[in-house]
């Protein structure tokens, strides 16, 4: 269990998930992109461009509502947002992109509690949806 600690790319709100960009910097993730999915955590702090944001890349946040325990949370094609894999299937079907990665973010323990568990970005073609 770790928190990690990064500057701002652009304004981030807590519960964002955020990606590393190769200038080192900490930006909204999204769904759209295999660098924009490769996610680092979930936000802790909110803050504009140059601010220091805690990450949590692997413990449970409590700061959600609106889940379901037991169900998984993934990144959303919405920049920062996560969702629920049907909603994720709905939005991807309906987007105009040729196909987008799916990252587990993890897994709801409680209706507001984020057990973190990134995985890796999957590649999900929209021609077979």
């Amino acid at each position: 269990m770790a928190l990690l600690s990064f500057v701002a790319g652009e304004t981030i709100s807590a519960n964002n998930a955020v990606y590393v960009s190769s200038n080192g910097l900490v930006y909204k993730a999204s769904a759209s992109t295999a660098p924009q999915a490769t996610v680092a955590g979930i936000a802790l702090d909110s803050g504009s461009t140059g601010s220091l944001i805690r990450v949590n890349p692997d413990r449970i946040t409590t700061t959600f509502s609106g889940f379901t325990p037991g169900e998984y949370q993934y990144l959303s094609l919405t920049s920062g947002s996560i969702t629920q894999y049907p909603s994720w299937i709905t939005a991807l079907s309906s987007s105009a992109l040729a196909g987008a990665y799916l990252t587990r973010i993890g897994r709801a323990v409680s209706s507001s509690g984020l057990e973190v568990e990134i995985g890796s970005p999957l590649f999900v073609s929209a021609s077979g949806l």
